[in-house]
């Protein structure tokens, strides 16, 4: 699927309870939407509504992107971007660590805690932006990233996340896989759009 594509399906979420001023919940049985269980609290991940090429300043700058936009619809705390780079940071390294379940800003469960998380698979792909909208063009995310939490090496990371040149290439999951690839898809070249996956620390 290439960057600019449409998804292979979209659907309508419902929407019960309020969280941070966001609807929580969730129906439907679309198979790249939430088809998770009723709406549980827990530690927020949502994809970017905005979409980037791999030239947006690192890890740190792709931090603050996310903490932007989560507060830019009432969302507050800190918000880290599943990236990793050359120079050692990764989430393996960065994420708070612990027991509390990861849901979408829907409600709908990705994973019960950090083991979960990063066993390789997630229970429902990361569809919902922090709007709690489903994005329907540019399903690739940028993470240089497996799908365990650690950095990949060897081209993964658009020379830091500085550089949009042709020819150079960063690692990119898609957000309506549940398997490894919702981490670590493929390489594409840095000058086509991305966006970024948010986890709130």
């Amino acid at each position: 699927m290439d960057a600019g594509g449409s998804l292979r399906s979209r659907r309508s979420l419902c929407w019960i309870g309020f969280i941070g001023g966001l609807a929580l919940g969730s129906c439907g049985d679309s198979p790249v939407s939430p088809v998770g269980s009723a709406a549980a609290l827990g530690r927020i991940v949502f994809v970017s509504s905005n979409t980037f090429t791999g030239s947006f300043g690192g890890v740190v700058a792709a931090d603050q992107v996310c903490t932007t936009l989560a507060a830019g619809v009432g969302m507050s705390g800190v918000y880290r971007a599943w990236l990793s780079d050359d120079t050692g940071l990764s989430p393996g390294t960065t994420f708070s660590r612990g027991d509390a379940p990861f849901v979408m800003t829907s409600g709908v469960g990705v994973a019960d805690h950090w083991t979960d998380l990063t066993d390789g698979s997630i229970r429902n792909p990361i569809v919902v932006d922090e709007r709690g909208r489903q994005p329907d063009t540019v399903p690739v995310v940028w993470t240089g990233t497996a799908a365990s939490g650690q950095a990949l090496a060897g081209g993964a990371s658009c020379g830091g996340w500085s550089d949009a040149s042709t020819g150079i290439t960063g690692q990119v999951g898609e957000f309506d896989e549940v398997g490894p690839a919702w981490s670590s898809s493929r390489k594409v070249d840095c000058d086509q759009l991305g966006r970024l996956y948010c986890f709130e620390q």
